[in-house]
């Protein structure tokens, strides 16, 4: 499955590269600032915003459903934690193994064992959503330089540039294709046969851009 994979960013880079160049420069160019401003602002955001996030609008929630399970459960530690459906079966075992011999102190000691768990999955989609909104701003402004492509020679010279812009670009968006494909399978923690960090870790285009994953250089 690795080739697939592979092959999926060698699609990505090249039509990056294409597509920038039928742009022209100036119009990739605002684009690819636009890419770069918007991975900028995302980082900064996942990681000053994600915590307050989480305690704001999550963190009430998920003790309230660690309760809930606690007093389903009799105070078993497995029944509990297997109650908490929400989560995946993976981080569900893990917090088994975190937890045992908590005692009285159990739906606090689950409720503090989720939040480094579930905080860098906060992470990640505010990162996404934010690189998404910023990026979709830039491009907005991409329409008004494409009409530089029309003028003679000035054009040619604006479509070679734009092409080689374009290399830059599509490597950007191979990284961040890295990032949502190491996101998916973290999530689904292999129940997705062909979506698995061991299959990922196989690719040879994952490999050099999935290398530079600030989520897990932070963690």
């Amino acid at each position: 499955m690795s080739w697939i994979y592979d092959l999926l960013f060698l699609v990505v880079f090249a039509f990056a590269a294409v597509a920038s160049w039928r742009k022209g420069f100036l119009a990739g160019l605002t684009e690819l600032i636009g890419a770069v401003v918007g991975v900028g602002v995302a980082v900064w955001a996942s990681r000053m915003l994600a915590g307050p996030i989480y305690d704001q609008f999550l963190s009430g929630s998920v003790t309230e459903k660690v309760e809930s399970a606690v007093a389903q459960s009799g105070g078993d530690l497995a029944t509990a934690v297997q109650g908490l459906d929400f989560l995946p079966e993976t981080v569900r075992s893990t917090l088994v193994q975190m937890l045992q011999g908590a005692g009285d102190l159990l739906p606090d000691q689950i409720t503090t064992a989720l939040e480094p768990i579930l905080l860098p999955f906060v992470q990640v989609l505010l990162f996404v959503a934010v690189c998404f909104v910023v990026r979709l701003i830039f491009r907005l402004l991409v329409s008004i330089f494409r009409g530089i492509n029309g003028v003679p020679l000035v054009g040619g010279v604006n479509r070679a540039l734009g092409l080689v812009l374009g290399l830059f670009t599509g490597a950007l968006d191979c990284w961040l294709l890295a990032l949502l494909l190491w996101f998916v399978a973290s999530v689904t923690a292999g129940s997705l046969e062909f979506l698995t960090l061991h299959i990922l870790n196989q690719s040879v285009g994952y490999s050099i851009f999935g290398a530079f994953n600030p989520f897990l250089t932070h963690y």
